[in-house]
């Protein structure tokens, strides 16, 4: 055994010395190697209680969709088998540009080069201006957040002294406050709407009558679909029509009086966010008993009709591109139109169909776990917080999830990711 180095971590309640040995890298053994220095810990027995008392601040907090995240450095390593595997490949393309704008305002060329306390430094003076909205500080502390776990994590396993850097900077920032910043920017050129009235598709297809372009039939086709069964836009990539076949709690074909099986016209969605964490699975189905033969064919023929925009590239391509590559002359189409009536502000999005999807299903008297099934959404808080009320909602007009769609979605809360000293280390076991 060679020099071993010692850090000595200080605390409102404890000092702890902890053995970082580079002949321990890449495990993260070094962490059982401290010691406390001050009273007692009864919790010792446990390695959750062990790390429990030698960070006396909450071990997690709850995250705006319910969740649980971890509020230390340590805690997210030893909580995630891989930093960031939760995360879609948009996202981390997302956090990756807000680390390179990082990098750009402290004149640094590659933004590998950033320090801890940089990073710190620059998104506690862009809270403290007040120039930035809520959303997006919070994106900008996910961001910084994935950006000191994933190098944190790379310092631990070689064995630095720099550990503890990274380690104060992921607590400053999980500690920054971003309530007193305003939620809407002033910036903003128009305000987009959560909802997609009656009125707002009849003035379009008014307004669309003498406009025969193949961007404007498209748009009319996916506003009446999605009106109906609310799916992300980037969804109607993989989502085709299924016979679902009802079964009971045992898993058996409901067969009814006649002899047949009772059985329902459904949607089969790959859903866009599926994760470990944030998902509800990777598909989920939606009955659409509710639906006559007419609503189901403008379910077909969008169905149709975007399939004939499927190209070979958009497989390489992230969700972002896809929606600006399918959807963007349709977005531009329609705001056109809705300009052309005289209205600037307030002009609906692509997206605000999902939104009044939502809003009807409240308006219907859904439960906040049958939208969360219905939608594909992983925690019910979602819906709730970031979707079209239920004022703005027609009745009459919502679809069901199937059984196993709604067994899917987790509780509002969801459970805490499973930590890895809570089994035993090949090292130590």
């Amino acid at each position: 055994w060679l020099a071993t180095s010692f850090m000595r971590y200080e605390s409102s309640q404890c000092a702890v010395l902890i053995a970082n040995s580079s002949l321990l890298a890449p495990t993260r053994r070094f962490w059982h190697q401290g010691l406390i220095m001050s009273r007692p810990h009864s919790g010792l027995e446990s390695k959750a209680g062990f790390f429990a008392s030698l960070f006396p601040f909450r071990m997690y907090r709850k995250s705006f969709d319910g969740t649980l995240r971890a509020n230390t450095l340590f805690h997210r390593i030893a909580a995630e088998e891989l930093i960031g595997y939760s995360l879609s490949p948009d996202t981390v393309i997302l956090y990756s540009r807000k680390i390179r704008q990082i990098a750009l305002r402290a004149s640094i060329n590659n933004y590998q080069e950033l320090t801890p306390e940089i990073i710190v430094r620059d998104l506690q003076e862009r809270i403290n201006s007040e120039k930035i909205t809520q959303a997006t500080a919070r994106l900008e502390k996910s961001a910084a957040l994935l950006y000191l776990a994933d190098k944190g994590k790379m310092a631990m396993d070689s064995g630095s002294r720099d550990v503890w850097r990274f380690e104060l900077a992921y607590r400053d920032i999980s500690l920054m406050s971003v309530g007193a910043l305003p939620k809407k920017s002033k910036s903003t050129s128009s305000n987009k709407l959560k909802a997609f009235s009656d009125e707002a598709f009849d003035l379009l297809m008014g307004n669309a009558f003498n406009k025969k372009s193949d961007a404007t039939r498209n748009l009319l086709l996916f506003i009446r679909a999605n009106l109906l069964v609310g799916l992300r836009p980037v969804e109607w990539l993989n989502t085709c029509f299924i016979n679902y076949q009802h079964r009971n709690a045992l898993g058996e074909l409901l067969i009814l009086p006649d002899g047949s099986t009772k059985t329902s016209p459904a949607l089969e969605v790959q859903n866009a966010k599926h994760s470990s964490i944030r998902g509800n699975g990777e598909r989920r189905i939606i009955l659409l008993d509710n639906l006559d033969d007419v609503k189901i064919q403008y379910i077909h023929q969008w169905i149709q009709a975007i399939n004939k925009l499927k190209t070979d590239d958009l497989i390489s391509l992230s969700e972002t591109e896809i929606n600006r590559k399918i959807y963007g002359s349709m977005q531009r189409v329609m705001r056109n139109l809705l300009m052309k009536n005289g209205s600037k502000e307030n002009i609906p999005t692509i997206y605000s169909t999902r939104h009044q999807a939502v809003a009807n299903a409240r308006a219907d008297g859904l439960s906040q776990k049958e939208i969360a099934a219905l939608f594909g959404h992983s925690s019910t808080n979602t819906a709730r917080r970031h979707y079209g009320k239920r004022t703005a909602g027609y009745s009459g007009r919502t679809m069901r999830p199937a059984p196993e769609s709604l067994q899917a979605v987790r509780s509002t809360i969801a459970v805490r990711p499973k930590a890895a000293w809570a089994e035993a280390s090949p090292g130590f076991g």
